[in-house]
């Protein structure tokens, strides 16, 4: 009888050891032999200049207070700051880029749920000193063009220091970073300030690439490094649909072929032309669609959707790894744990903790009425 509680004992530890060790997988180590299949891509230098390791994120949308139920966001938030920390400890990019849609709720956020928010976001994607974080303006943070207030816009700026149209040079490589939400071309105050604002960024960085800084109208401009910029923005530039979007993580199919919708899918045509016009951008980086698509706008000028980085949006988020040079860059794709396949784990654990609890009880209740028995007959006797 003793030996039978030792043995069941042992296997209730067992059990436990087992389900401990499945949660730790799941939960911690998982993210480490996944993200460790990524890479940066590798390009050629024609000067002693070391590239730029960018690593580029979107639409993480934490949860808010009105909308957000406190299991998934909680699931969902410890699932990014996994991914995220591990994917800094592994990787170390120089500098990060979230583009925009920061947070789900940002645009109906009172000052109380806002700064809640906040602190959770610099949880998550706290990073060391030595590595930059750059976020961009989603719709979400500050609402659609008619949702959006010079309030939510100067609290976004303010907490993120940004500013909605800006150029950040490092290495020698242009970053044009735009507030996409205030390109409406209604000319709202917001609105007519940004496009202002572009205007005169498009013409000092023409001014450098064309080594005039001095001369003529370009006199007093501002310099920059003279190469063409990456243009950085939450909405993609103006395209029909998602129909030629291919990949494993392109939009399903029965959403592929759904027409686009003007300032609201996408940026509208005219402005599209314009920031391609002004910048002539040599790679666009965008987010919104939480789907992954690689456009060439005029046989010209790349583009790249960013998929989300959540698990609520998406079953196989993923994140743009991208090196850069003054004149080249090479981007690969990291794709994180899909949420079936820890599922699957999860259930497939549970099911043999189950049988095996199952079928040892069976085996204990026989073990007892096989005692019984014994007793008995030894009390006939």
């Amino acid at each position: 009888m003793i030996s039978m509680y030792g043995s069941s004992g042992k296997i209730a530890v067992s059990l436990i050891f087992t389900f401990v060790s499945v949660f730790v997988l799941c939960e911690y180590v998982i993210y480490y032999p996944v993200i460790l299949r990524c890479s940066w891509p590798r390009i050629e230098t024609v000067d002693s200049h070391v590239p730029l390791r960018a690593l580029f994120l979107s639409d993480t949308h934490l949860l808010g207070a009105i909308k957000g139920h406190w299991l998934d966001k909680f699931r969902r938030e410890w699932q990014m700051e996994r991914a995220f920390q591990t994917s800094l400890w592994l990787l170390n990019p120089e500098i990060v880029f979230i583009l925009g849609d920061v947070f789900d709720e940002g645009k109906w956020s009172s000052s109380e749920d806002w700064e809640d928010d906040v602190r959770r976001f610099k949880r998550i994607f706290h990073h060391p000193s030595h590595t930059e974080l750059v976020v961009l303006i989603g719709n979400h943070d500050i609402g659609f063009h008619n949702e959006m207030t010079k309030q939510k816009l100067e609290r976004f700026e303010r907490v993120f220091n940004v500013t909605s149209a800006r150029i950040l040079t490092i290495k020698g490589v242009n970053f044009l970073l735009v507030n996409s939400v205030a390109l409406h071309g209604d000319h709202c105050p917001i609105c007519q300030r940004v496009e202002e604002e572009l205007h005169k960024l498009s013409h000092a960085l023409n001014c450098s690439i064309q080594g005039a800084q001095h001369y003529g109208q370009c006199k007093n401009t501002k310099s920059f490094a003279p190469t063409a910029p990456v243009l950085l923005q939450h909405y993609p530039l103006y395209r029909v649909s998602d129909a030629m979007c291919t990949g494993v993580d392109a939009a399903p199919l029965d959403d592929r072929y759904q027409l686009f919708q003007e300032r609201y899918d996408v940026l509208s045509k005219n402005a599209s032309k314009k920031l391609l016009w002004w910048f002539k951008p040599r790679l666009i980086l965008s987010g919104h669609t939480h789907h992954g698509c690689e456009v060439l706008h005029e046989n010209l000028y790349p583009e790249i959707s960013v998929p989300s980085f959540s698990w609520r949006n998406r079953n196989n988020p993923s994140f743009i790894l991208g090196t850069f040079s003054r004149s080249d860059f090479r981007l690969s794709k990291c794709f994180l744990p899909e949420e079936r396949s820890v599922l699957a784990l999860y259930c497939s654990s549970c099911l043999i903790i189950a049988l095996i609890t199952l079928s040892h009880m069976k085996m204990f209740r026989r073990s007892l009425h096989m005692l019984n028995s014994l007793l008995r007959k030894h009390k006939a006797l």
